[in-house]
């Protein structure tokens, strides 16, 4: 399983957890050993049981070095000392106990599992398998090697081998869902890349079918609505300067300079919207573009510009007044004339030039826009956009004593 990570992390990080969780384990099962050797010792004074700690002490701290630093060697000298363990509890039992040596025998099955949990010395499931089955062998060995030494009878502990046969499945399950994860990942960073792809080319879909309404659709419409005989000048120089647009490919460079804007930005935008027939005042601080980021300001200017060039075919009237002004958190502008109007409809009134110039032009920076109209009360166009840079701290002076 994944784990809500990338691959890379979330298949060190699942293993690891395993290892950590059998560490734990083979701890819990070493202390119970301790518990049962403390507990015979007290309630049979008569018996010396208590030299079996004398192994479970190193043992102890051979898990705690291989859970905070694991390597091999560490690794190696605790599943040295657990067999070792294994024997010397196997000795004393039957020493002390009078008892024929089992394999099945509580106290030494609860060392025998601490050496089995050994699970791994670090991440890795084909490793940790190895390790584990590692662990078996030798507790079944070094129990066999004192069984037979005392002349008893050795048989396989079934504990041992079902605790083994546990762990090998449960790790098997986790290799097992890490190759599903590997096959499904893949799917879906192609999905997630798809998706981006798709929304790039929407956004440029988008700039080019406001691009070509700005330059194409205008000078067409300019160029029917003119008198028979030579372009007025205003006109031609627009309708050129449109052209070099279409032509080059700036449109579609996305500049990571932020350069401020000048007096001359806003001009040219005047300029090429006006066409020199329309008349703007503009009022406000201009300086409050530099806040927006390059791509969405050259957007932002784009979208008043065509609510400009809509005064100009549409309103019927020779002058508008553009307000330009900010807030903590965006920056906005308002154009605003009192042309002939026309009645609004949701999705911006079915015209190209308010649905996709404007409105979707703004959409498509964050930013929003609104249109108050009404026939024969003029138009409002608000433009809102977010702002990149915070506002500049006006410094207060006291003022001259």
């Amino acid at each position: 399983m994944p784990l809500g990570l990338p691959p890379h992390l979330a298949s060190s990080t699942a293993s690891l957890a395993v290892v950590r969780a059998g560490h734990a384990a083979a701890a819990a099962c070493l202390v119970a050993a301790a518990a049962v050797v403390v507990t015979l010792q007290i309630t049979l004074p008569e018996i010396t049981v208590w030299p079996a700690l004398i192994m479970l002490a190193p043992m102890i701290g051979l898990l705690v070095l291989l859970d905070r630093s694991p390597s091999a060697f560490i690794g190696a000298g605790y599943l040295f000392v657990g067999g070792t363990c294994i024997a010397w509890f196997t000795v004393i039992g039957t020493a002390q106990l009078g008892t024929v040596p089992r394999t099945d025998d509580f106290m030494v099955g609860l060392v025998k599992s601490a050496v089995i949990l050994i699970v791994g010395v670090g991440p890795g499931i084909l490793r940790a398998v190895a390790w584990t089955t590692a662990g078996l062998l030798v507790a079944e060995v070094s129990s066999a090697v004192v069984i037979v030494a005392l002349d008893a009878n050795w048989t396989p502990a079934p504990g041992p081998i079902i605790l083994w046969a546990f762990l090998v499945a449960g790790l098997a399950s986790l290799r097992l869902q890490r190759l599903r994860a590997r096959t499904a990942l893949p799917l879906l960073y192609r999905a997630v890349r798809d998706e981006m792809l798709a929304e790039t080319r929407r956004g440029f879909e988008r700039r080019a079918t406001a691009l070509v309404h700005d330059t194409v659709l205008n000078d067409l419409a300019l160029i029917a609505q003119h008198d028979e005989g030579p372009l007025r000048p205003g006109v031609a120089e627009s309708i050129s300067a449109d052209l070099a647009t279409l032509v080059g490919e700036d449109w579609l460079a996305e500049d990571p300079d932020d350069t401020p804007v000048e007096a001359a930005d806003f001009a040219r935008m005047l300029a090429d919207a006006t066409a020199g027939e329309l008349a703007v005042a503009v009022s406000g601080d201009l300086a409050v573009l530099d806040r927006i980021e390059r791509d969405a300001r050259a957007e932002f200017l784009r979208a008043i510009g065509q609510a400009l060039v809509n005064v100009r075919r549409h309103a019927g009237v020779a002058e508008a007044e553009v307000v330009i002004g900010a807030g903590h958190e965006d920056v906005s502008a308002m154009i605003v004339d009192a042309g002939c109007g026309f009645e609004p409809s949701p999705g911006g009134d079915g015209r190209l030039g308010v649905g996709m110039s404007i409105l979707a032009r703004m959409e498509a920076i964050g930013g929003e826009a609104q249109v108050w109209s009404r026939e024969g009360s003029g138009t409002t166009v608000a433009l809102r956009v977010p702002a990149t840079r915070p506002a500049p701290v006006v410094a207060s002076g006291d003022g001259a004593p």
